[in-house]
Parts: C-alpha cells; structure tokens; sequence
C-alpha cells in the first residue's frame, strides 16, 4: 500500500507539528513510513533520515524487545495505551502517554501502527511525589494511635483503619454501610450521643471546617471507653463538603483521672461525703430550683455532741471510726433525694430536697436523733496494748433547722441561720431540734 501523497503529506505534517505530541506510522515490516519533526529530534535525526529505517534500528534490539509485545497486539487490531519511561540515545529521560492505534487500508485490514507520544515528564513525576508523599502520610496515619475514620457527605463509610477496628472492635465488614448510629448505640443515653452528631452535621452543612467532639462507646466484649473525636471537612472548590475525616483518640484514662480529681475535690476524704465546696453548689442548685417552682427546701445544721470526749480519751483512730459511722447513719435517716454532707471535724449538714413539706425537716431531724442513739462501737487502732481495740461510746446531735421560705433564698444567709439554730439547740439541752425563725423587720 502506498502512502499518502504530497498533499496529504504535507497536511499530515501540519497537524502532527501542532498537537503537542510525537506522531510515527510504521508499516507491519517496523519500517517507519512518517514521523513527525519532533519524533525525529529525539532521536537526533531528521525526518528524512528516518524515513525507511525500522524500529529496531532506531531504538536497538534491546529496548525494541521491551516494546514488541504491545506493537504485536497493536498490529493484531487493539489499540494500546500506555506509559513508559523513554530514554534517547543521549541518555535523557522522559515520561510519556502513548497511543498505539492499528492503521486500516480500505478495506479494513491493518497495516501498520500509528504511534503517538505526549510528553508527560513534569506532570509524571509531579503526580508520583504527590502519591508518595500521601502514601507516607497515610502510613503514619495508619500506624499512629488514633482510629482513623472516614465517611462520605452521606455519612457512608469510606475508611476504616486497623487501628479503628482495635478501639471499636468491629470489622470493616461487621459494620453498616453508614455506621454512625451503630458505633454511637452504646451511648449511655440519646444526651450522650448529642455532642457528636452536632459536630458531625456542622461538618457535613459547611457551618464548620473542623471541630472536636466526645463520646461514650462500646465494644461487642460490654467494655466501654470514653472516645475524643477530632473531625474535619473537605471541600471542593465549589465548597461542598466532599469528605468527613475523623481522628478518634481513646481518652479513657484522661477522663477516669479527671473523674477522680474532680471526686477529690468535692468528698471529704475521711467520710467520702460531700465536701463543703460540693455542698454549697448544691445548695445553690437547689434554691434555683425552688425559686422557679416555689417548693421548699431545708437545711438541717447537724453538730454532734460527745464527739470531743471520745477524741480525748480513745484517740483519733476511734474519732475517725466514730465519724465514718455517722456519716454512714445520716445517709441511712435522711431521704433518697436528700443530701448530707461534711463541713469539718463534727459538723454535718443534710440537705433536704423534692418533695419538702413543712413538716419533713422535723421528721427527718428526728430520724436523725433516733439513728444516733444506739451506741457506738469504735476501732481504736491503738498500738498500746493497755488500750482496747474496740470501745463503746454514746453519741448524739444537735440539729438547727433554716428553710426556704419562709427564710430568704441566699445561700450564704440560709447556712448562717441554720448554724444560729444548732447552737439554739445546743444550748436548749443537747440532742434536740431548733428551726431558725424569719428575721422581724
């Protein structure tokens, strides 16, 4: 078969020196029939001193090797499309794109192949430091002690890292195809979930770029642990929301340690009761409260009485085991929805919320003074063996009442006139009850 003539040459050239590509045609011999002035210039040649070598001469038995298998397939009638790393006779490397497409006569039967190149060097080797970098960067992310989660628009899971799988204990497959819901179902209520998804659909509305969120979750063993999401949004250049990445840290031993700091410091040590800095916020709860519904509360102002001679004559091994047992028969006289707690040495406040009638701090203050009645049998701890381990002592209470209302809603006031009324108490004859009365204007 003949090529092209002149005009058409001519035409063929114009368009193959205009598309930004090396362009050849060979016959089924290898034998180039055209190539562009470009192709030649690889090779350091013209396009005239090409014209009629085969590609084994141009590119060496060696490297031709390399490239039959797919010019074998592109003569056979598939097109081919590929890239390869083409090294000149200089020694110069490039990435190219190329086309192997079969060239047809009339009647349909392939002849040869027509050959085209992009150079893509830059954009090769742009896009192949682009994939290693991000190759590292998912490794250490994969390897780093943070689950790695992340969803679709939708909320459909798209990622799920091993580390992910160790800290839920599901199995990519094991869970939903959006499994939001399912790794949230443990939450100790629906409030516990709340955080979250809020953060969640801030994200996925664009009000948000990243924010931080925690949740309470279980693993299919009942084990629960506390989760600390860091979560951020990708977006196009549109700005939708693309992507939804999640960072989960476990933090159970950083809430565990904060739990416990903030036991610490609201439990007196000795007892484990409410401290005085515990008591007087709940106070103030509960005052709020009462304002708003108009119910009562009470406080009931308790100072044991034989508390110092027990100190005295046992020690203060047998005074700490005396005021363990107060506290314990103080929680056991007074209400469920009721409070007591410790302010110092023998002091110990109940107070009484939900349900408060004008008559339930009177009848809670003789439950108290029942309870304190028997005797109590104290563990002295003593290491003088002339000292028993275990003594008998008696015990009692003086208790002075404030309540709201009558008595103003102050936090502070209502303390004070409760003190007022223990010492009222006191005074009166030990082991009894004073309420404190309003103040006459």
């Amino acid at each position: 078969m003949e090529f092209p003539g002149p005009k058409s040459a001519e035409m063929l050239a114009i368009i193959t020196e205009h598309i930004g590509a090396t362009v050849s045609v060979y016959d089924r011999n290898l034998v180039f029939r055209y190539v562009s002035k470009s192709f030649a210039r690889f090779f350091g040649l013209t396009p005239d001193q090409m014209i009629g070598r085969t590609l084994p001469e141009c590119y060496g038995e060696d490297v031709f090797a390399g490239y039959w298998p797919r010019i074998e397939r592109a003569l056979a009638g598939e097109s081919q499309y590929y890239e390869r790393l083409l090294v000149s006779p200089s020694g110069d490397q490039s990435w190219r794109t190329v086309s192997l497409v079969p060239w047809r006569n009339e009647a349909g039967e392939v002849v040869g192949v027509v050959n085209a190149a992009h150079n893509v060097h830059e954009l090769k080797t742009t896009s192949d430091a682009l994939r290693a970098a991000n190759q590292r960067l998912m490794g250490h992310m994969l390897n780093s002690p943070l689950a790695l989660i992340e969803f679709d628009p939708s909320l459909r899971l798209t990622e799920w890292s091993p580390r992910a799988q160790a800290m839920f204990g599901f199995a990519r497959d094991e869970l939903p195809e959006f499994p939001l819901d399912h790794l949230l179902r443990h939450c100790d209520d629906a409030a516990g979930a709340a955080p979250l998804r809020t953060a969640i659909d801030l994200l996925r509305s664009g009000s948000a770029t990243s924010n931080r969120a925690q949740a309470v979750h279980c693993r299919p063993d009942n084990v629960c642990w506390h989760g600390e999401w860091f979560n951020s949004a990708l977006t196009s250049t549109r700005g939708e929301v693309t992507s939804i990445m999640c960072l989960v840290e476990d933090v159970s031993s950083r809430v565990q340690a904060e739990e416990q700091l903030r036991y610490i410091a609201e439990h007196d040590s000795l007892t484990g009761l409410p401290n005085r800095a515990a008591l007087h916020a709940r106070v103030e709860r509960a005052l709020v409260r009462a304002r708003r519904s108009a119910e009562c509360i009470a406080l009931l102002f308790i100072d044991l009485d034989g508390f110092k001679a027990v100190n005295d004559r046992w020690g203060h091994g047998a005074g700490d085991a005396a005021l363990k047992e107060v506290a314990r028969r103080l929680k056991e006289a007074v209400r469920e929805t009721d409070t007591v707690a410790r302010l110092g040495g023998d002091e110990f406040v109940a107070l009484l919320e939900g349900g408060v009638t004008q008559e339930t701090p009177a009848a809670v203050g003789e439950r108290i003074l029942e309870v304190m009645l028997p005797p109590f049998h104290l563990a002295t701890g003593h290491s003088d063996p002339s000292v028993p381990r275990v003594v008998e002592a008696r015990l009692g209470a003086s208790i002075g009442i404030a309540m709201h209302p009558p008595l103003e809603s102050h936090v502070d006031s209502l303390f004070k006139r409760a003190d007022e009324a223990m010492y009222q108490a006191k005074r009166a004859g030990k082991g009894c009850l004073c309420f404190a009365t309003p103040l006459q204007g």
